[in-house]
């Protein structure tokens, strides 16, 4: 089956060869384990990761202390908070969901970048606004959606950071149950299996052992009346 990745900016892949090289020197190459905590909610920031292979997930507990999930992070993308630069408590957990080799940054040693450097700085700084850019727009999807709405949000989102284009549509490379999405829209595993059976229904995705594949993305960007906005801001 014929497939193509999706183009999408990362940030490792937006500096030169040359700062790619200068923070892998800086950085220091760690190796970690599935099922791993890089660090807590409500946790003192220490580090900021680059992820080189594996996936990073980032949730948050809610009010009745159900997980929520947010994020998941790979590779070539960046795992922290710039509350590592004013003090402020971490506001997700981040969970290692694969074995995963990182290149983890203390604060002094990006400062040290970041005066010398001025193209890092730059995309740290963009990093940052996508970042926040990014969970602003799927809290908004679930606030004036609902829950479908945010059920679709994230079946796109899934399809701009992990999709294949195949001839079929948009194969979703990362393997979810319906528990799975049910945590990153805040419902429960049977409301997921009912939206996803009325969708491939009416054929706009099919399911083969997991792995999801989106045949009318149309369909769910009207739905949520999406606009023309950079992809690198509907990710997951």
């Amino acid at each position: 089956m014929e497939k193509k990745e999706l183009e999408m900016k990362r940030f490792f892949n937006e500096i030169s060869e040359e700062n790619q090289e200068l923070l892998l020197t800086y950085g220091l190459e760690v190796r970690v384990k599935s099922g791993t905590y890089l660090f807590y909610e409500g946790d003192s920031p220490e580090y900021v990761y680059l992820v080189r292979s594996g996936k990073v997930r980032l949730s948050k507990m809610t009010a009745d202390g159900k997980e929520f999930s947010i994020h998941l992070k790979q590779k070539d993308e960046l795992v922290g908070e710039v509350g590592l630069f004013n003090e402020m408590a971490i506001s997700v957990t981040a969970e290692v969901l694969e074995d995963a080799t990182l290149v983890r940054f203390d604060r002094k040693t990006l400062e040290t970048i970041f005066r010398k450097n001025g193209e890092v700085a730059v995309a740290f700084m963009k990093w940052f606004a996508r970042h926040t850019q990014s969970t602003q727009a799927k809290f908004r999807d679930l606030i004036l959606c609902g829950k479908t709405g945010a059920f679709y949000s994230t079946l796109i989102r899934f399809g701009n950071s992990y999709g294949d284009k195949t001839k079929n549509g948009i194969r979703i490379s990362v393997q979810l149950t319906n528990q799975d999405i049910a945590n990153y829209i805040g419902t429960t595993r049977e409301s997921v299996n009912r939206m996803l059976n009325d969708l491939k229904k009416d054929e706009v995705v099919s399911v083969d052992n997991g792995y999801i594949t989106i045949h009318n993305l149309q369909f769910l960007k009207d739905y949520l009346h999406c606009g023309d906005c950079p992809v690198e801001i509907c990710t997951i």
